[in-house]
């Protein structure tokens, strides 16, 4: 049977036991998945290991008793499932809620190192919850066996995340109705590389200008007009699988 698997942000290292302290994750053990002494789970902390644990502690007693502290014992280290292997940052204009949540989550699963929500000219919406999208993509590392969590950065305007791409020589693949077909040898590569998707109304004719300006390279997935997080998931299947 699949053990449930659980982020925990202190590191492990040689530790043989730890104290789940985190309000969220005793209510997840104890209340959502109703583990009790004697279980076993898999912890990580983001360093590319998994611990396989038991539970010490008596949690099953009555759900009204307050428990707020799980003792647990590493029973084995094993490399995580998954660990990315290239540099990918997402740079995605931010588009309504539910379907920025639903690029976090892809996103993460697919391997991306980091993602950036930036405002372009035609962004609807200029706002996020920041904490949700940390818990979503927590939640898609821990299903996915992925053994890191990706950076979430703070909101950007788009002239800015184009400019600092530039300045660290990070090669930019903007995606485009009007792009050239995406190259294989540029998928087939390991190098650093930031993918940017712009915004339900797609990219205005000046940030076209600005990223031929800062060098970007203007490529498409084909002739169809995709929605943006549609983009994001064949964008990174290309470059990331």
């Amino acid at each position: 049977m699949r053990l449930h698997r659980f982020y925990v942000q202190e590191r492990v290292g040689e530790k043989t036991k730890l104290t789940i302290s985190s309000a969220d994750l005793v209510n997840q053990i104890r209340r959502v998945f109703r583990l009790k002494k004697g279980d076993r789970v898999v912890i990580f902390d983001g360093s590319g290991s998994d611990y396989e644990c038991t539970i010490d502690n008596d949690i099953e007693r009555s759900r009204m008793i307050p428990i707020n502290l799980i003792d647990i014992s590493v029973v084995e280290q094993r490399p995580s499932v998954f660990m990315p292997t290239r540099e990918v940052i997402l740079c995605a204009s931010i588009v309504k809620k539910d379907n920025f949540e639903l690029i976090v989550e892809k996103a993460t699963e697919l391997g991306v190192t980091k993602i950036i929500p930036i405002i372009s000219e035609r962004s609807e919406k200029k706002s996020l919850n920041e904490a949700r999208l940390m818990k979503i993509s927590i939640e898609a590392s821990e299903q996915s066996g992925r053994g890191n969590i990706p950076v979430i950065l703070p909101i950007m305007s788009l002239e800015d995340v184009v400019k600092e791409m530039r300045s660290n020589k990070i090669p930019s693949l903007i995606f485009h109705t009007q792009g050239e077909i995406l190259p294989s040898g540029i998928t087939a590569n390991k190098e650093p590389v930031a993918v940017f998707i712009g915004p339900e109304g797609g990219w205005a004719e000046g940030e076209i200008l600005m990223f031929h300006a800062q060098e970007g390279k203007i490529v498409c997935l084909g002739k169809q007009v995709l929605r943006a997080e549609t983009a994001v998931i064949a964008a990174l299947s290309r470059v990331l699988l």
